[in-house]
């Protein structure tokens, strides 16, 4: 399975930065997922937990996300 999170609004990239800066130690291999977001303004992974916390973190700055597992 893999698992993607798409914005519903382009957020702002200085906000992806600091959520970043204060996150991406937090579990290791989602340093990765904020740069794709960053970058891409989406990112998947096959561990679900990784996405997961990184929609919360996205959430704690209220912004707004679709979560999708794809097969």
């Amino acid at each position: 399975m893999n698992y993607k999170i798409l914005f519903k609004e382009k957020p702002d990239k200085d906000i992806l930065l600091e959520i970043r800066r204060r996150h991406s130690n937090d579990i290791e291999g989602i340093d990765e997922l904020y740069e794709q977001l960053i970058t891409n303004r989406t990112c998947d992974s096959e561990i679900a937990s990784r996405i997961y916390y990184v929609a919360y973190t996205m959430a704690l700055e209220n912004i707004e996300l679709i979560l999708v597992r794809m097969n």
